[in-house]
This record gives structure tokens, C-alpha cells and sequence, in this order.
């Protein structure tokens, strides 16, 4: 077992000198890492020592893991792992109180120098003291040293290269002669750059004994203030010389960690462009977010240890008295301010650790908010069916066993009709069923029973949505349910989030004798986004926040994501540019002004920086560069859609035309749906599945799996919007026809087809021909039936709605089937929807233009189920007779029990051989 042992830093050094150029820097990075870290520790925590006279190699016992050697001792394959570091007067604790007492405190520009010298020694492979003008230690700095400080900017020039992909540049030979004249800083760069060593350290190195410099030259009270800045970590004080030790250890920590960003020399344009991450990439960091992000982890936290604990006396279930613990966290905020990437982060540390993961996203057209959730638990089954098809898919065992554990609790809660209704309404689930689902598909679709009552169709739908919601809760997996633009949802979504959360609490005991559970522990974490700035406090959201919050069954986090600060920007663009603070400060300054701190107008302000070419690559310094009096002349109005247009207009014709037609589909656009109107090149004289690749290259669009995305829905309406709007309606009808010849018996794809065309019927200037409105009543009278299938009563009287407009005026006459079809329907739904008052008048017009009898007789079973919830049950009894009489059927006007004995045995024995 390895022990540590303390070496000086010179034994380091000399133990290290035969690794690889590379292998060296990259250890040599975590010993200055270490270094630097113990040196904020000791500053913290005694500010009262003169530190700057401690920092040499002198001075310095590092402990470190003893060296691996090879099988004959003659190599060191790594060198030795630095684990910790004390000073020499650490080490004594008779002399660190002596220090201790002398009360002189640091200078923080001096311990800076100090500790450039240190690294200088260290990434020089302590060749350092060959250099004629660099003493053993900063105290000894001489404020006559020709001192010259090159700029920021070209500092490195004259180490440039050709232009390549290399991410570590060719080692150069190191001269046998050193320069003798010139400045420290000019001495040690040519002394590092020969040795090959890493812009960044040289940047990092240099800028740090420049810090002396300032010490020297600025009066008292600036190095009082400058001492106070430090002392504070505000970081408000960025020039290029390094002050803070602190950022010091921000610059070494991302080289430890990202080295092929920020250690590492890039000499490729296009490599440095990707890694901004602006572009196709997505940036996983998330930066000025961390309040957000931590409140988030904590509550995830909260349900992941209620849900794995043995024990159901949590303290975190909130005295619901309950297995199941319910956990709401809100995110509001301004579009464009990273709701969704917060909230994509979360999603993220749910799936590591095998969660259920729900997840829907509400479209500002689409008005169907229950289809937008049906859809979520539709993918979820879609999800995991595909996962359990194939054998070589990288899931966990346990996790799909789960899957099949949701599936058969489902499949014991519900009954016949509600198994059909459930196939029909999410349509993944029936393929974990075939046979049964089959069976469904062959039976009648009408959707609507004689037995369902007036107004049922909120409970039905209702009742499924807790069966679904109820079932992927009660196998012992926490879950996650993500809601985003809620601003856009409809009442009765957050009605059935509301619903469950509350009342579920209250009847969470397994039912063992249908379907054995491993863990009785529940646990659901509800995850929202909304735009604060399209939500007022008196509507619905607002108020089903409130009200779950104040039950007390489900506790709410509400979280106001607000712009970033000046010192969030500079991280950011520090982040993205990978360049130290320092560099990036007056920059980020203008940038934070310019699109006020809001992270989706700083990505693209930044992009149109980079396209327009005020934002470079230099390959000769292999940094980016920027001139500020140019980024300063840059416009930006008060939205971001002006500077997307400007963006958009780089773009091919071909990728332009594809993302229109994508944007008048929603934020979402399925592979079949381009496959559809990809299908022989009828729609467009080219493939879109390669325009759509080159959108997702762009960073316009993103795919997951089948499914092409806009990365964010301003960017998704900023492109609607640069459709001429005479020309919006024409596109829809020609996209909506072009799906409606190839939809077959694809069920999604008719919606979709009826949905576009619905949008041309209902603009200023639709003028359909004869031949398109009768295409266009049956296209809706189809899809009012898919939808009635599903239990979607209220999108399937939009669409009745919009066949009985596209009527003829004398319809009765030239469209009679169709019109009796469109007003029962419209009078069923209705029904359903609890909507008598046009039920009623839907029931007056079949009634005065059917033809013959048995056209009447399913709009006379409504009247009478409209007459008895309306307490006329005796005008409903009459109207039942007069039926039956009608149909041959007399009864006696009064029905005594013997008669309605007799009537019961003749009727068992006409059932008696008659089966289900």
C-alpha cells in the first residue's frame, strides 16, 4: 500500500524530468493546482502572515504518493501524485506563532509574483535558474528591473504555427544559449515557448509576475484597495497581470479538468469554433445557475431518499401520513433565461440514477394540452418497449423489469373498456399487449358508450391519467415529470397533476393481490417552467400552484431564474472562449449590457460575433480575439429575433426552406413526418433529412433518437415569422395535403395533415375550391373519429367544428351522410363535454332534416340522455315509448310487477343460449 512521503520540489522535479513534454505538464498542472489550493487555504486562514517570503522551493515540503517504478527501476511511467503541501513554517509551531506575532500581513501582489516564479520553476523543469534577471524568491524583486510587458493580445506571436488540427503543438529544441537581455517576463516566455510548454501556462506564469510590476508602481492607497479586492475575492480588479491568487486557482482548476480546452494549444479554427459549444454542440455547463441547480438536487434528493428508505416515517413526507411523498419545484423566469437547461440538467442526474423520466413540452399553437401529456406517457412506453426489443440495448436489467412490473399493474387497474380506451390513447402501450390490443383495433371505435353520462369526458380522461400516473409511481422507482412552457398549457393539465399529487397521497398502499411491489416507497418529483412575463396571478396556473402548495400534499419550490450578472457573464465567456477571466472581463462587460444578462441573446449575440468575423481565432496566438471598439458598434434591438434574422440569412436556401416548413409544425418534427414529406422528392426537389442534418449543425435544430428539435422555441418562431405572412396559409394547406396523401392508416399523421390545413381554412384569406373543402370536411370528419377513439373530446370538436364551417350552404341536400355524420358526432361529444347548450342545437337540426326513421334514432337516444340530466325524465319516458312504438315495441301505459315479472322470465329464456 503506497504511503506518502514529504520530497522537496527540486526531487519532484528531477523524479519527473523523464516522462513525455506532455505527461510532465499535465502532472505539473496538478501539483500547481495543489499548491495554489493550500496557498488560499493558509491565506484564509492566516491573513497575518507575510506569505510572499515563504513561496519558494525552499520553502515548500510537498507529500506525495511514492513513485510506481518499472519492473527494473529504471523509469518512473508517471510522476509522483502530490497529495499534499505545507510550508516549512507549518511544520514548526513554535516558529509559525513567532510569524504569526509579527503581524505583517501579505501583499497580495507579491504573493502573486511569488508564486509565478514558483511555477516558473516547476514547468521549466527547474531550468529557470539559468535566467540571469529572476531572483530565488519575489521579496527580492528590484523595482529597477527593465521590465516590458507585450500585450495580451500578440503576446505569444512569435510563437506561432501553421495551421493544423494538433491539439498539443510540436515540442521545439531547447537553445543552448538563453537571451541574457530583456525584461523577466519576455526571459521566461522564450525560456517556456522553447521548451514547448502550453500557451496557457505561459499566459498563466507571466501574467502572475506581472504583478509585481503593479506593486511597484501604484501608490499606496491603489495597493490598499487592490490588497482589499483580494482579500474579498470580488474579482473585480481583471487586467492581464494575475492579482488573485484565487482566480489563479480557477485558471489551474479548469486546465485540470478540461485540459483539452484550457491547457493544451488548439492551432484549428473549426476545433475552437465546436468547442464554444454555440454552434451544433450543447454546452453541459451551466454558469451563474448554481442556486438553481442546488435548490433542484435537494429536493431531487429529498424524493430519491424517501423512495429508497425502508422506512415510511421519513421526516420529509410532510405529515402526509403516507408511503408516497410528492415533491413540485417551479421554475419562472423570462424566455430565453436557461429554464429548460436547468431543467434539462436535472433530467440529466435523474437518469444516472434510474429514474422513471416523464416529460412534456406545451406548444404555443397547439391547443390539446391532455394530448401533449398523453404523448408524454406515450414516449415514456414507446421508450421502453424499444429498449426491450433489443437485447444488446445499454439498459439496466432492473430498470426494464420495472417497466414490465408498470405494465401489469396497469393491466390489473383497469377494466375492458378502459384497457381499449387506454391502447387507443396511447398508442406504445398497446404494443406491450398485442393480442389484446388487437382485439380492441377490430371492435368498434366509436368511443362514446350509451352508459357514459353527460359531462363525463374530464373524469374519463381524468381516471386514465391517475391510472397511468398512479402505476409508474408504485414500483419503487422514484420518478420525474417535467412540464415545460406551462404558460402555454391548457387548464386542465395542471387540473390532473393537481388532482393526483393531492388525492393519491391519501390511497397508497399496494394492492398485493394483484401485482407483488419490492418497495412500497412512492415518490413523484414534479418539475415546471412557465414565462413569468405571460402569467398573471389570477389565472389557472398560478392558482393550482398556490392550491397545491397550500394542501400540504405536495410541497412547492418556486424558483425566479433572473438575468446574469457582469461576473456571471465573464465566467461564461471565459467558459466558452477558454480564456482566463482576465482576458474575457471587458468583453463580457459590454456583452452583459448589450443583451442584458440573458443567456440565450448572449449564445447568439456571440455566434453572430463569431459569423460576422468581429470574434476570432488567431491561430498564431491559438487564443481568441475580439477588438472591443467593434463589439461595442454592434447592434442589438430589444429582442434577439433581429439578430436570428441577421444569423438566418447566412443560411443555404435548401436548409432555410426545410426549418420554415419545420417551424410551421411546432417545436417537434417526427423522422416519419419527413420521411412523408420527403417521399419522392414531390414536396421539395431535394432530401430534407440532409438540410435538416445541416440545421442540427448549425445549432438551429437538435435530434434525439426519431426526433428533430428546435433547441429553443424563439428560435423556432423567429423562422415562422420570416414566412411573408401571404404566403404562411398556403404553406400549412401544402404541407397538410402532402401529409394527408401518404398518412395511410398512421393515425398521428392524419392529425397532423388536419391540423395544417385547419390553419389555412381558418386564415383571412382562405379560398378553398369545391373539390379541397369536401377533401378537407372528410379529412376532419376523420380525424374527429381518431380523436373521439382516444378519448380526446375536446380536440375532436375542434375538428367537427371545422368540417361543419367547410360545409356547403345547402349541405342537407348535396351532403347529406356527411352532415348527419358531423352533427351526431358533434352532438355525442358534446354530450360528453357536458356542452348542452349545443348539443341541444345539434339535436334540432338532425331532428328537422333526417330523412327517413333510423337516420333519427341516435340523435332521439341523446335527446333522452339530455332530457334526463336535465330532471325531465317524464318528457324522457314518453319520448322512449314513442320509439319503441315506432320500432314495433308496445308498452302498456301501466306497468304493474307482475307484468314486468312476466316480462323478465320471457326475456331469460330468449337469453338463455345466447353467449357474450
Amino acid at each position: 500500500m503506497n504511503t506518502s512521503v514529504p520530497i522537496s520540489i527540486h526531487e519532484w522535479i528531477h523524479s519527473s524530468h523523464r516522462l513525455p513534454r506532455t505527461t510532465y505538464i499535465e502532472s505539473a498542472v496538478n501539483l500547481a493546482w495543489v499548491l495554489t489550493k493550500h496557498i488560499c487555504h493558509t491565506i484564509a486562514a492566516s491573513p497575518e502572515v507575510k506569505l510572499e517570503d515563504h513561496i519558494s522551493t525552499e520553502n515548500i515540503v510537498l507529500f506525495s504518493e511514492r513513485p510506481w517504478l518499472a519492473p527494473h527501476g529504471d523509469a518512473i511511467f508517471h510522476a509522483p501524485l502530490v497529495t499534499d503541501v505545507k510550508f516549512q513554517f507549518e511544520m514548526d509551531a513554535i516558529v509559525y506563532e513567532n510569524l504569526k506575532n509579527k503581524t505583517q500581513p501579505h501583499c497580495p501582489l507579491s504573493v502573486c509574483a511569488a508564486l509565478g516564479i514558483l511555477l516558473l520553476e516547476i514547468f521549466s523543469m527547474g531550468r529557470c535558474s539559468s535566467l540571469q534577471n529572476i531572483p530565488k524568491d519575489a521579496s527580492n524583486f528590484e523595482e529597477k528591473t527593465n521590465y516590458s510587458r507585450t500585450s495580451s493580445t500578440d503576446f505569444n506571436s512569435d510563437c506561432g504555427g501553421e495551421s493544423n488540427c494538433d491539439v498539443n503543438p510540436p515540442q521545439k529544441k531547447l537553445q543552448s544559449t538563453l537571451p541574457k537581455n530583456g525584461s523577466m517576463s519576455t526571459t521566461a516566455k522564450n525560456l517556456l515557448c522553447e521548451l514547448g510548454t502550453p500557451l496557457s501556462i505561459c499566459r498563466l506564469i507571466i501574467d502572475l509576475m506581472d504583478a509585481k510590476k503593479i506593486a511597484f508602481s501604484c501608490p499606496n492607497s491603489v495597493l490598499e484597495s487592490l490588497k482589499d479586492l483580494f482579500i474579498a475575492d470580488n474579482n473585480q480588479y481583471h487586467t492581464s497581470p494575475l492579482t488573485s491568487v484565487k482566480e489563479t486557482f480557477w485558471d489551474l482548476t479548469q486546465m485540470k479538468t478540461r485540459p483539452h480546452l484550457f491547457l493544451f494549444d488548439r492551432t484549428c479554427p473549426k476545433i475552437a469554433v465546436s468547442d464554444t459549444c454555440l454552434f451544433a454542440s450543447t454546452d453541459t455547463h451551466l454558469i451563474g445557475r448554481e442556486r438553481e441547480m442546488m435548490a433542484l438536487m435537494s429536493v431531487k434528493d429529498k424524493v430519491s431518499a424517501h423512495v429508497r428508505t425502508e422506512d415510511s416515517t421519513h421526516d420529509s413526507i410532510l405529515g402526509q401520513g403516507s408511503n408516497f411523498l410528492c415533491e413540485t419545484a417551479i421554475l419562472s423566469g423570462y424566455a430565453g433565461c436557461g429554464k429548460s437547461s436547468i431543467i434539462n440538467f436535472l433530467t440529466s442526474s435523474c437518469k444516472r440514477d434510474n429514474w422513471f423520466v416523464l416529460g412534456c413540452k406545451f406548444d404555443k399553437r397547439h391547443t390539446a394540452g391532455h394530448m401533449i401529456l398523453a404523448k408524454a406517457f406515450d414516449d415514456f412506453f414507446g421508450k421502453w418497449h424499444a429498449h426491450g426489443n433489443h437485447a444488446d440495448a445499454d439498459v439496466d436489467p432492473l430498470m426494464q423489469e420495472s417497466f414490465h412490473q408498470v405494465c401489469r399493474i396497469i393491466f390489473s387497474d383497469v377494466d375492458g373498456e378502459g384497457f381499449d380506451q387506454l391502447c387507443r390513447l396511447i398508442p406504445n402501450f398497446a404494443k406491450e399487449f398485442p393480442l389484446l390490443a388487437m382485439r380492441a383495433n377490430h371492435q368498434d371505435q366509436d368511443g362514446i358508450s350509451s352508459m357514459d353520462k353527460v359531462g363525463s369526458a374530464k373524469n374519463r380522461l381524468l381516471s386514465l391519467f391517475n391510472v397511468l400516473f398512479k402505476s409508474i409511481c408504485s414500483v419503487g422507482r422514484p420518478v420525474l415529470f417535467i412540464f415545460d412552457d406551462l404558460q402555454w398549457s391548457q387548464p386542465f393539465v395542471m387540473e390532473a397533476i393537481t388532482e393526483f399529487a393531492i388525492n393519491y397521497a391519501h390511497d397508497t398502499t399496494p394492492d398485493t393481490s394483484k401485482v407483488s411491489t419490492k418497495n412500497s416507497q412512492q415518490g413523484l418529483l414534479i418539475a415546471g417552467t412557465y414565462r413569468s412575463n405571460e402569467v398573471q396571478d389570477e389565472d389557472n396556473l398560478i392558482k393550482n400552484i398556490k392550491f397545491m402548495n397550500e394542501s400540504g400534499k405536495a410541497k412547492v419550490t418556486t424558483l425566479n431564474v433572473k438575468e446574469l450578472t457582469k461576473a456571471d457573464v465573464t465566467r461564461l465567456i471565459s467558459a466558452k472562449l477558454c480564456l482566463p477571466w482576465r482576458y474575457t472581463q471587458e468583453l463580457a462587460g459590454l456583452v452583459q449590457r448589450k443583451t442584458r444578462g440573458n443567456p440565450f441573446f448572449i449564445a447568439q449575440f456571440l455566434k453572430s460575433l463569431i459569423q460576422n468575423h468581429t470574434l476570432q481565432f488567431s491561430v498564431k496566438s491559438r487564443r481568441w480575439g475580439w477588438d472591443c471598439d467593434v463589439v461595442d458598434m454592434q447592434m442589438i434591438s430589444d429582442g434577439v429575433a433581429e439578430l436570428l434574422t441577421s444569423t438566418f440569412s447566412c443560411l443555404p436556401d435548401e436548409v432555410m426552406q426545410v426549418v420554415k416548413i419545420a417551424s410551421c409544425l411546432g417545436s417537434q418534427l417526427e423522422e416519419s413526418t419527413v420521411d412523408a414529406l420527403n417521399s419522392r422528392n414531390e414536396f421539395l426537389p431535394f432530401n430534407m433529412h440532409t438540410q435538416l442534418a445541416l440545421a442540427v449543425e448549425e445549432g438551429i435544430m437538435e435530434k434525439a433518437g426519431p426526433v428533430y428539435q428546435f433547441t429553443h422555441d424563439i428560435i423556432q418562431h423567429t423562422i415562422y415569422e420570416l414566412i411573408p405572412e401571404d404566403n404562411r396559409e398556403i404553406l400549412h394547406k401544402t404541407i397538410g395535403k402532402n401529409l394527408l396523401r401518404y398518412s395511410g392508416n398512421n393515425n398521428a399523421l392524419h392529425l397532423l395533415a388536419t391540423d395544417q390545413i385547419n390553419i389555412f381554412c381558418k386564415g383571412i384569406g382562405c379560398n378553398p375550391s369545391d373539390d379541397e373543402r369536401a377533401q378537407f370536411v372528410e379529412c376532419n370528419a376523420k380525424a374527429a373519429k381518431v380523436a373521439i377513439a382516444a378519448s380526446s373530446f375536446m380536440q375532436a370538436q375542434s375538428y367537427i367544428d371545422a368540417g361543419l364551417q367547410l360545409l356547403e350552404a345547402q349541405h342537407w341536400e348535396s351532403q347529406y351522410c356527411l352532415s348527419l355524420n358531423l352533427y351526431e358526432m358533434s352532438a355525442s361529444v358534446s354530450c360528453i363535454n357536458g356542452d348542452i347548450s349545443t348539443m341541444s342545437s345539434r339535436l334540432d337540426e338532425i331532428l328537422s332534416h333526417c330523412r327517413k326513421f333510423d337516420d333519427s334514432l341516435k340523435a332521439s337516444s341523446l335527446l333522452i340522455k339530455l332530457l334526463s340530466s336535465m330532471s325531465k325524465f317524464e318528457e324522457a319516458r314518453s319520448n322512449c315509448l314513442r320509439i319503441l312504438s315506432n320500432l314495433g315495441e308496445e308498452f302498456p301505459s301501466q306497468i304493474n310487477l307482475p307484468a314486468a315479472l312476466r316480462e323478465m322470465s320471457q326475456m331469460q329464456i330468449m337469453l338463455k343460449n345466447i353467449t357474450k
